[in-house]
């Protein structure tokens, strides 16, 4: 099987699937994007480089290469998404999993993909630690959970990271 670096060591496809199935019922703002930094680098995936079923992954910033570990969908309805709240469901196009953003994690690890919904066989409903604030026909936004609605997503020494909201341009992403 496929190695992977968390829990399980090996890659478990079906496991996989079932936490991170694709919504077909989704409404998606885009489709297969890519969600830039300010400096152009892009949020990338490696599916490999969580655990078992997919989970657990954190999201580098590489150099733009249309790789499939870059390309989002952003969901403004979904089954994992609570309606009426402004958010949207950032979603990887190579894995099926949530941005994720927990703060009970360590400090250099706590924004990842996860599985959609928050539960890690993929049963769970919906969190807002994977529902980010978002305007509609809006490219350009600030990556911020509403979990922790004054923290936003930032680069941090080649992955993402978090810091307190300042409105600096270094904390907008562009998406397309």
């Amino acid at each position: 099987g496929t190695p992977v670096s968390r829990a399980g060591l090996v890659l478990n496809p079906e496991a996989a699937a079932e936490a991170n199935p694709r919504d077909e019922t989704a409404t998606r703002a885009f489709t297969s994007v890519s969600i830039k930094t300010a400096s152009g680098q892009c949020l990338t995936i490696d599916p490999t480089a969580g655990d078992f079923r997919q989970n657990l992954i954190p999201v580098a910033l590489k150099a733009c290469s249309g790789d499939v570990g870059q390309k989002w969908d952003v969901l403004t309805q979904a089954k994992h998404l609570e309606q009426g709240v402004g958010g949207a469901l950032v979603v990887s196009g190579a894995t099926q999993g949530c941005l994720n953003f927990d703060p009970r994690r360590a400090a250099n690890d706590q924004v990842i993909l996860f599985s959609c919904g928050g539960r890690a066989d993929g049963d769970g409903r919906a969190t807002n630690s994977q529902e980010f604030a978002f305007t509609p026909g809006k490219t350009s936004l600030a990556l911020t959970p509403l979990n922790a609605k004054d923290t936003c997503l930032v680069p941090d020494g080649g992955k993402l990271g978090t810091a307190a909201c300042t409105g600096d341009a270094a904390q907008v992403f562009t998406i397309g």
